[in-house]
């Protein structure tokens, strides 16, 4: 106990001595830091246009779609690799060294898997705002006379109906205002087009680069967008109403022929109820036959799901 009062009264008395040096030369430090921040000021501004890896480039992405990049790619690996260096401390106690790398490695890759579903859900969703979006914009566009600035931060007010897509805006809004290369225009309308992830959006996203590196007039191109967009709404529909009788067939008839199945085998051959369960679970046949029926129903199910909940785009 009074070893440990001893180290506390210690750190104590030395952070007060520190904080004490530190109050009584704080402009020299601060001129020392600046210094120091000025002598690199070359090397951060090689480093700040140099071309990325593709994976830091792809993590950049990511990250700046799915979290606003509050967190940089180079942290995000650095906590992958903490959680697999963790896993693997731990799994080794009980299991092989291979198995052990095989669970660490899966654990790893989760934080990056729960970004990529979060992005294929935003992806999605910002997809169907396109036609709201897009009719804002060049609304938005046109009152303020053409100004492209005005237009984007007009557009990222309005989330009554497109949040996504608004708040998107605003980030590359603040993105582009903070900067006049060229390189890093294209990086942040790369970012919003990305985020889409279609090709209203990057369409979108080349315009507004046209408008804010050239000056150049896109009410044309804005409304060619919106056409096009108003006419893959029509198809949309159209696909819905075509692929409806097939979903009804799957959902609802295929279950309803099984049960009426064991509705007849029951009933007309003969069969007792627990002598069908255990044909159908406790038989080699009969298990591997109601395994692929329902794994193809579930197939079926998937498919519609990706025929009918397709990103809206044209």
């Amino acid at each position: 106990m009074r070893e440990a009062i001893a180290i506390l009264t210690g750190g104590f008395l030395y952070s007060a001595i520190l904080g004490g040096y530190m109050l009584l030369f704080y402009e020299e430090i601060v001129g020392l830091s600046r210094a120091f921040r000025v002598r690199s000021r070359l090397s951060a501004a090689r480093k700040r246009y140099r071309d990325e890896d593709a994976m830091t480039r792809h993590l950049d992405m990511v990250l700046q779609a799915t979290m606003g990049g509050a967190i940089k790619s180079a942290h995000f690996i650095w906590l992958c690799g903490l959680l697999f260096f963790g896993v693997c401390v731990v799994a080794l106690r009980s299991m092989e060294a291979a198995s052990a790398i095989a669970a660490a490695f899966a654990c790893a890759l989760l934080p990056y898997t729960v970004l990529r579903i979060k992005l294929e859900i935003m992806r999605k969703k910002s997809s169907y705002e396109g036609e709201a979006f897009v009719g804002n914009f060049l609304s938005a566009y046109r009152i303020s006379s053409c100004n492209i600035f005005e237009a984007m931060e007009k557009t990222g007010k309005s989330k009554q109906k497109t949040k996504s897509c608004s708040e998107l805006m605003v980030r590359i809004l603040l993105e582009i205002r903070g900067s006049a290369n060229h390189v890093e225009i294209s990086r942040a309308t790369g970012k919003f087009a990305y985020a889409i992830n279609t090709n209203w959006g990057r369409m979108l996203a080349y315009n507004i680069k046209l408008a804010v590196t050239r000056g150049t007039n896109i009410s044309l191109a804005l409304e060619d967008i919106l056409i096009q967009l108003r006419e893959a709404k029509a198809a949309c529909e159209e696909r819905k109403r075509v692929n409806a009788e097939a979903a009804r067939i799957v959902k609802f008839f295929i279950p309803a022929l099984y049960c009426l199945s064991v509705f007849m085998s029951v009933r007309q051959v003969g069969i007792s109820l627990e002598r069908y369960i255990y044909n159908q679970i406790f038989t080699a046949q009969g298990f591997m036959m109601f395994t692929a029926a329902v794994l193809l129903f579930v197939l079926n199910l998937v498919l519609l799901e990706l025929v009918n909940n397709q990103q809206f785009d044209y």
